[in-house]
């Protein structure tokens, strides 16, 4: 069954400073099932596509603008058991460019960067059912890589090359789901998480000096509340509609609608 996937977010990360991000992501793809007596298993290859745009303010008062986009594509496995136990894998890479414009120690200066990206994602959750309500226990670990970059700063003083390193961040996340079945094809939900960021520090360096290294090291707690339904062989039509609320080192709303079509 093909589908298609569209969301947005507007966040807040806290790095020592404070970082303001607003955009839309979306992916499209097909997901093939394999129906066994005992597990149900879900293979799915996508496309993805995104863009923001981000404000930062450091505690000197300074702030910077720029713009981001990125391409890529994946694929994820899920095993579904007749018993409630579910995990998942999901690997995708693409490219990440973007740009910035602000001030370098009180100068105007602006470039312009791109890197390779590739994150995985690994899941284990258990879903117990009690006539129309279900709850979902599940841990997930994500794992996201960005590369290294040179890039050229132009400012009023002339030129210079700086080194970007690249950068690694490891997450993990707690959660529970609980469902409601309110007709035969459509459920509404509602979902409290823990995120923690173990890392994900951002390095560069210029001739032998280093800067500082801000990180989003740090918890985040969130609520989801969503609506979805069922593809059956009477109803060829699934979606799901999400609203997720954040707070602590992450903070502010993302919203994903998600719609597929059953052959």
């Amino acid at each position: 069954m093909p589908y298609a996937s569209i969301g947005g977010f507007d966040l807040r990360h806290e790095t020592g400073s404070y970082i303001d991000t607003a955009g839309l992501n979306a992916n499209i793809g097909f997901a093939r099932q394999y129906e066994r007596e005992d597990y149900v298993d879900t293979l799915m290859p996508f496309f993805e596509y995104g863009r923001s745009n981000y404000t930062s303010h450091l505690d000197d008062g300074a702030r910077a603008d720029g713009d981001q986009h990125y391409t890529g594509a994946g694929v994820l496995y899920r095993r579904d058991r007749k018993d409630g136990l579910h995990y998942e894998a999901l690997v995708r890479a693409g490219h990440l460019s973007g740009d910035f414009k602000g001030k370098i120690d009180g100068y105007d200066a602006s470039y312009d960067s791109g890197a390779p990206y590739i994150a995985a994602i690994a899941g284990l959750g258990k879903v117990v059912t009690r006539d129309t309500n279900s709850l979902d226990y599940y841990g997930k670990f994500f794992w996201t890589h960005l590369g290294s970059d040179n890039v050229r700063i132009d400012n009023t003083l002339g030129s210079s090359r700086y080194d970007f390193d690249s950068i690694d961040s490891y997450r993990t996340r707690l959660g529970v789901r609980w469902t409601k079945d309110i007709s035969d094809i459509g459920s509404c939900y509602a979902g409290i998480g823990w995120d923690y960021e173990f890392d994900s520090k951002a390095r560069a360096s210029y001739r032998s000096f280093n800067t500082p290294s801000p990180s989003a090291e740090g918890s985040s707690g969130f609520l989801e509340l969503g609506w979805k339904s069922r593809l059956t062989k009477e109803n060829p039509w699934g979606a799901d509609v999400n609203v997720t609320g954040w707070a602590g080192k992450q903070r502010g709303v993302t919203y994903t609608l998600s719609v597929s079509r059953a052959f």
